[in-house]
């Protein structure tokens, strides 16, 4: 049921697009932490599982946007939720067994920034504020992509570079989460979005 303008609830399949906003910006604050060093490298599998368990509820999600025919956040979910989610969350996990940074990783990770700009030109058409933050997502993805390849010498510091963009895109989720969800129950626009 989706709530409509005033008390009536409608019958209907309600969008993903905040919920998953929410989640894609969860895992992003624990990548921030990991990248910049905020826990230690030993809490890789942990993140891991974190982010795998995020990615079937994002998968979920982008079920319920494809769906209801929304092809654009559909397709974003699936983004989220299997390659940086699975993907990300299995890379993570796969420390437990060879530990280090990988540049297979880093050619994924780039890939999904590839994508994310190829999304650009469909997104721009939904929203501005959104076309800036999977703009800076993709650049984020691309800087770690590219470090984890060894373009840049050394990792480590496009990891932290990566990690604080990373902590600014997990705080344009939320934000751009709440602007959804409060414009929606609202049925009028309150938030910028």
């Amino acid at each position: 049921m989706k709530q409509g303008n005033g008390s009536k609830l409608q019958q209907g399949w309600a969008s993903g697009a905040a919920a998953s906003l929410y989640l894609v910006g969860a895992i992003h604050m624990g990548i921030f932490a990991f990248a910049t060093g905020q826990v230690g490298s030993d809490s890789a599998p942990l993140l891991g599982f974190w982010i795998t368990g995020c990615a079937v509820a994002l998968l979920m999600l982008a079920m319920v946007d494809l769906r209801r025919g929304e092809a654009l956040f559909g397709t974003i979910g699936m983004v989220f939720g299997g390659l940086l989610g699975l993907g990300g969350g299995l890379s993570f996990v796969r420390s437990l067994w060879i530990p280090g940074i990988s540049p297979m990783d880093g050619w994924w990770f780039l890939s999904a920034g590839i994508i994310l700009f190829l999304l650009l030109p469909s997104v721009i058409k939904v929203s501005w504020i959104l076309f800036g933050g999977i703009a800076e997502i993709g650049i984020t993805l691309t800087i770690l992509g590219l470090g984890m390849i060894g373009v840049f010498g050394s990792p480590q510091e496009p990891l932290k570079i990566a990690g604080w963009l990373a902590l600014f895109f997990a705080i344009f989720c939320w934000y751009a989460a709440t602007a959804q969800l409060v414009n929606t129950v609202h049925g009028k626009r309150i938030f910028p979005f």
